[in-house]
């Protein structure tokens, strides 16, 4: 396909004028053989104007002259031709015969400019009849370049037939006979001319190929960019969130402890406190007595002092004048409140360690949903649920924050139970995610479910009933119970990390996990997922 170069292409980088003399720098741009050597001169490590690029290799000898150096890189000679004609185009729009009238034509062999007068008569002319005359409006450099015969190196009059590859010089044939007759290497014009051809037409195809390559590499790091930003946004949104979550725990530690250590110290105290009351009554009756025995001394007639002693020596005798009362034993708090702070410190642990599975292996983690209804109380972080007991029933559902991802097992394992016999566990699948979960939650009440429980399997808004494994009926504290849905949208259940087989069929999608706290069941804590083949 042709491409014209526009005017703007013509023009030197650095001195803003056409090209001459243009110079092929090595990232393929063009600069004035001029401006080439003024730039160089200009900075020792001078790089292309347009894109940096060194315009040399590093040299040995860094003495040499930049003339030398500019007139080592190749000359442009497309270019250089384009220029040339260019110029012819845009000199003067008069006939070139006439003077005074605009020229509209244009001789493509012999570049002449005519009116229309000179045109017919060139036209007629023996020499010139054969000639390409076109509208100058329509010419272009390029065409005006390509019509142009190929002329000998050494007779610029003569058109050339022959090209010499020793000289690399389009000559005539008796420039052939007396110059180059013992050349080694000499071809026809047009052989050598449909080999450049080719020539190119290879480079441009090499060149297209590559070009969509790059393109495509960098739209391929254009969306890898994209994506190292939103993973960023996210995983900075995760550490705000984590962050928050763990500041929110440091502070109900710090609470915690710090109420530990003062209902301790404050139980006794005031059992110190009531050791002193008890022994201020002693020191008062003592002390009042002591002044009922001083002021008898100082009594007459002797026999009233006799009477008066016998009282208060019976009176004394009734006191209680120990000065030791048992207070309750000091237990320092401090042991219990590092096993709390050890237990938060774990906690923190876990909580980092199941955000760093999150980042790094960016597999959907169970996290109960801060949604998951008003009878469940969430502690350490959302990891661990416990049942509030608010009827008789006193059952809650927790369903996990993310949709369910194929092949992955989503598991709870059972922490605290209000019996050792009997347990009750409800689970399954919803179509209703965790931000769309009603309050307060019941699972018979999620749409689109399917229920396991101990007799069977229930599919929401049908009769339809199946016989599966009777693993819950043997839960026991520390038991793992699980889900998971295949890449056929069947629902797997798994006790103790054992897949029991398929417990229903075409579960909906996008479906959530859930677990429902049932009658006996007081706590339970999720487990980190894991991949199932």
């Amino acid at each position: 396909m042709a491409t014209v170069v526009q005017a703007h292409e013509r023009e030197c980088a650095v001195c803003t004028n056409d090209f001459n003399t243009p110079k092929l720098l090595p990232c393929g741009h063009l600069m004035c053989r001029q401006c080439v050597i003024s730039w160089l001169d200009s900075k020792s490590n001078a790089g292309c104007p347009l894109c940096t690029c060194p315009i040399v290799e590093h040299q040995v000898n860094s003495s040499r002259i930049s003339a030398d150096v500019v007139d080592a890189l190749p000359t442009d000679s497309v270019m250089e031709a384009i220029v040339e004609n260019a110029s012819i185009l845009m000199k003067g729009g008069m006939c070139t015969v006439c003077d005074d009238l605009k020229a509209e034509y244009i001789c493509m062999q012999c570049l002449e400019k005519m009116c229309p007068s000179c045109m017919k008569i060139h036209k007629k002319m023996v020499v010139s009849r054969s000639h390409d005359v076109e509208s100058v409006s329509t010419v272009t450099p390029e065409r005006l370049a390509a019509s142009r015969p190929a002329l000998c190196a050494d007779h610029g009059d003569k058109q050339a037939e022959m090209f010499c590859v020793d000289h690399n010089l389009a000559i005539c044939t008796p420039c052939f006979s007396n110059k180059h007759k013992a050349c080694l290497d000499v071809k026809s014009l047009d052989e050598k001319m449909k080999s450049a051809e080719d020539a190119f037409h290879s480079l441009r195809e090499k060149l297209l190929t590559a070009e969509d390559n790059l393109k495509q590499a960098i739209v391929n790091l254009n969306v890898r960019v994209q994506t190292a930003d939103v993973t960023e946004q996210q995983n900075m949104a995760l550490v705000d969130k984590t962050c928050d979550r763990l500041q929110n725990l440091v502070d109900e530690c710090r609470k915690q402890v710090k109420k530990l250590i003062s209902d301790s110290v404050s139980k006794f105290k005031n059992s110190l406190y009531d050791v002193k009351s008890e022994l201020d009554k002693r020191l008062g009756k003592v002390t009042s007595h002591k002044h009922l025995v001083t002021r008898a001394t100082t009594v007459r007639p002797r026999p009233a002092l006799i009477h008066a002693a016998k009282t208060l020596t019976d009176r004394v005798n009734n006191l209680d004048l120990s000065d030791k009362v048992e207070a309750e034993a000091w237990v320092n708090p401090w042991p219990e409140t590092m096993t709390y702070c050890d237990d938060v410190v774990k906690v923190i642990g876990d909580e980092l360690k199941s955000i760093r599975q999150i980042v790094l292996a960016e597999k959907p983690v169970l996290v109960f949903h801060e949604n998951c209804g008003t009878n469940i109380r969430l502690t350490n972080f959302r990891k661990t649920a416990r049942r509030v007991q608010l009827d008789k029933y006193g059952d809650g559902v927790i369903v996990s924050r993310d949709a369910m991802a194929v092949n992955v097992l989503y598991e709870v394992r059972i922490d605290e139970i209000k019996s050792p016999s009997g347990i009750s566990l409800l689970l399954g699948v919803t179509s209703v995610s965790s931000t769309q979960l009603p309050l307060p939650t019941r699972s018979y009440d999620l749409k689109g479910s399917v229920i396991l429980w101990q007799t069977g399997v229930r599919v929401k808004d049908s009769d339809t009933w199946t016989n599966v494994t009777e693993a819950l009926n043997f839960l026991k504290v520390g038991s793992r119970v699980g889900l998971l849905v295949d890449s056929s949208n069947n629902l797997h259940f798994y006790a103790d990390g054992h897949d029991q087989g398929v417990a229903a069929k075409d579960v909906p999608q996008p479906c959530f996990a859930f677990f429902d706290l049932y009658h006996k069941v007081i706590q339970v804590t999720a487990l980190p997922t894991s991949e199932r083949t």
